[in-house]
C-alpha cells in the first residue's frame, strides 16, 4: 500500500530518492504530475519491492504569488 508524505520544501529535497521502508533498499523517482494549484504528487517505488511512496511538494511556480499575498481560490 503506498503511504503519503506531505513535504514543505519545494526545493530538491522532494526530489532527493530515500530508503524504501519497506526493504530498506533505494527508491527512484517514477512519475511527477500536478496534484493541485501549486502542489504536485511524486511517485517513487522501491527498487527491490513493489513499495510505493506518494510525496505531496510545493511547487515553486506559485511561490511569487505568497509573495504578494495572494491565494489560490478555495
Amino acid at each position: 500500500m503506498p503511504s503519503t508524505v506531505r513535504l514543505s520544501d519545494p526545493g530538491r529535497e522532494a526530489i532527493r530518492s530515500h530508503s524504501c521502508p519497506a526493504c530498506s533498499g533505494p527508491m527512484i523517482l517514477t512519475l511527477i504530475k500536478p496534484s493541485r494549484l501549486g502542489f504536485e504528487m511524486r511517485l517513487f517505488q522501491g527498487v527491490n519491492c513493489d513499495h510505493f511512496d506518494k510525496v505531496i511538494a510545493e511547487t515553486k511556480a506559485m511561490s511569487w504569488a505568497a509573495s504578494y499575498g495572494l491565494r489560490a481560490p478555495v
